[in-house]
């Protein structure tokens, strides 16, 4: 039995045990939960008449009451030895025989299984057949379930609507029949293999569908109250968010078998329950399918979704979603033949969506940056994994730094980077290339040595003031967001000048206007001694100078 912390979490698990024993159970009542201690208990009316009051705590089933007749002192629970939906049928066929009769024959069997004894013949009166009728999967059924328990309900009362919804999950297997179950909520039918909508000949569309209700003058609006019955009827049944998202991706396979304005609209709901946090767009990785790029038809949907997504979120937020669901490039959405930069930002230009060209440039950047970053970090490391002598190491090293140090050149000339900016990006990537000890004592002699070794590099992209300053920040930056390296800041900084990376104005200059706020006041006073003689030799050089 797994734990419980919440009674929420409790009661959904009650509610799901009793649902799935449809035969044998005629009825149960809204169970009762409790917080402390945490438990919830029902009385579970069977087909025989006999009523049966069960709990479900963190522990277990327990059998309290038959026909008022006291089974099991209170609090005295029953382990669980398999699952607790087991334990609840063995209950359940130790008081009636009506229920024992109406089993399934094969969980019948597994019962027998999770037993000492021996295999027994099937229950009196089974029948294969029974089960198997039983266990047949009909979603037109459920559709025509849904259709006559809102029969009387009027299409512009939603609470009415989400309350009969919310009591038939006693007794219509919502989790059995959830994409059949979404399909009539998105589309108004169910889709058929090939994508096709199949509507009910009798009751036609599902009249509180997204296809219905968006179908307006106003399609926000529409799918905004869409949105708020999903919402409402997934609050009681958490299981149904993880059966909508599941749903969502699989009917954004079938745009292509839509109409245009069936898309938008899908669009627009999707875009509706993304914004309020409901849905993630991890769907949305469906559409980047061949068959439904190439025409565009994921690119229009994508376009109308995001549209409604940015009226309420800003473009940091849409980057950390798409992030977040691991989308990948909104390129990938385009036709095959249009992936390319000048593409996208007609697109967007045209639809008066310029901040998604602006998130692309910035995308774009970083991931040119962050590949630079690793590929000198690649080359840093296959070179140390070469087995060479002693006295041909200081070779390797040469060759190495020449690599990265062309790679570097490559690397400003085709994304037209300034020397600055390429110098940061070259510590991180041979930084990045330490294999860290787990031993405090060993840090800094990694970081001196890995500074030294390749300083050649980081000296051949400070030849210019600004570069130096740039990189003494930077590696300010470096030292504050990781732990190992804060208290060595100052031994990095005399290094790096040891090693020509950087002057001794460009480290005075850092020290008394340069420093950033991270960590000022403590790498300052690491500093200190530092800065103190390069003062002092600079006073001296400019008194030579005056004599």
């Amino acid at each position: 039995m797994p734990g419980f912390t919440s009674a929420d979490e409790l009661l959904n698990e009650f509610v799901t045990e009793l649902r799935q024993h449809t035969y044998g159970i005629n009825s149960f009542t809204q169970p009762i939960v409790a917080q402390s201690p945490l438990r919830a208990e029902s009385v579970v009316t069977l087909l025989d008449g006999a009523a049966v009051r069960v709990e479900l705590s963190g522990r277990g089933y327990a059998a309290l009451t038959i026909n008022q007749t006291t089974v099991l002192p209170r609090n005295q629970t029953v382990a669980v030895p398999n699952e607790a939906f087991e334990l609840l049928t063995g209950l359940l066929m130790a008081v009636s025989p009506d229920f024992q009769r109406a089993m399934h024959n094969h969980l019948y069997l597994k019962l027998l299984a999770l037993s000492d004894s021996e295999p027994a013949p099937e229950p009196p009166g089974s029948d294969p057949r029974d089960a198997k009728a039983k266990a047949k999967y009909e979603p037109e059924a459920f559709r025509d379930s849904i259709f006559q328990l809102i029969e009387n309900v009027d299409p512009t009362d939603d609470s009415k609507f989400t309350s009969v919804l919310d009591t038939a999950g006693n007794t219509l297997d919502y989790r059995r029949y959830g994409d059949s179950f979404f399909e009539l909520f998105v589309t108004g039918g169910l889709i058929a293999p090939g994508g096709i909508i199949n509507y009910d000949e009798e009751y036609g569309k599902f009249p509180f569908s997204l296809f219905v209700l968006a179908s307006g003058d106003d399609p926000l609006a529409g799918a905004k109250r869409w949105g708020g019955l999903i919402v409402k009827l997934t609050r009681r049944y958490k299981y149904l968010e993880r059966v909508f998202a599941e749903s969502t991706e699989h009917i954004l396979k079938h745009i292509h078998r839509f109409t245009e304005d069936e898309n938008k609209m899908l669009a627009i709901g999707v875009g509706v329950l993304v914004t309020d946090a409901f849905l993630t767009l991890e769907p949305l990785k469906a559409l980047q399918e061949d068959h439904l790029t190439k025409d565009g038809l994921a690119l229009r949907f994508l376009t109308d979704m995001l549209r409604v997504f940015l009226m309420d979120n800003d473009i940091n937020q849409l980057h950390k979603a798409l992030v977040r669901a691991k989308v990948g490039r909104l390129t990938e959405f385009f036709p095959p033949n249009k992936r390319d930069e000048d593409c996208f930002a007609r697109h967007f230009e045209a639809e008066d969506m310029p901040v998604l060209i602006e998130l692309h440039t910035a995308t774009l950047t970083l991931a040119r940056r962050n590949e630079f970053v690793d590929s000198i970090s690649s080359i840093l490391r296959d070179a140390k994994e070469e087995e060479i002598d002693e006295d041909e190491e200081a070779e390797q090293i040469q060759a190495t730094n020449l690599k990265v140090a062309k790679a570097a050149k490559a690397a400003m000339r085709t994304n037209k980077w300034e020397q600055h900016d390429t110098v940061s990006l070259a510590w991180d990537g041979i930084m990045n290339a330490v294999n860290w000890s787990y031993k405090s004592e060993q840090i800094e002699a990694q970081a001196l040595v890995q500074i030294k070794r390749h300083s050649p590099v980081l000296e051949m992209l400070t030849t210019e003031p600004k570069s130096e300053i740039s990189l003494l920040k930077h590696v300010q930056l470096y030292a504050y967001n990781e732990p190992r390296l804060t208290k060595y800041f100052g031994r990095i900084v005399l290094e790096l000048y040891n090693t020509d990376v950087l002057s001794d104005s460009a480290i005075i200059f850092w020290a008394t206007k340069g420093a950033k706020p991270e960590g000022k006041s403590g790498f300052l006073k690491q500093t200190e001694a530092l800065v103190r003689k390069l003062e002092a030799m600079e006073d001296e050089d400019d008194s030579e100078d005056e004599e």
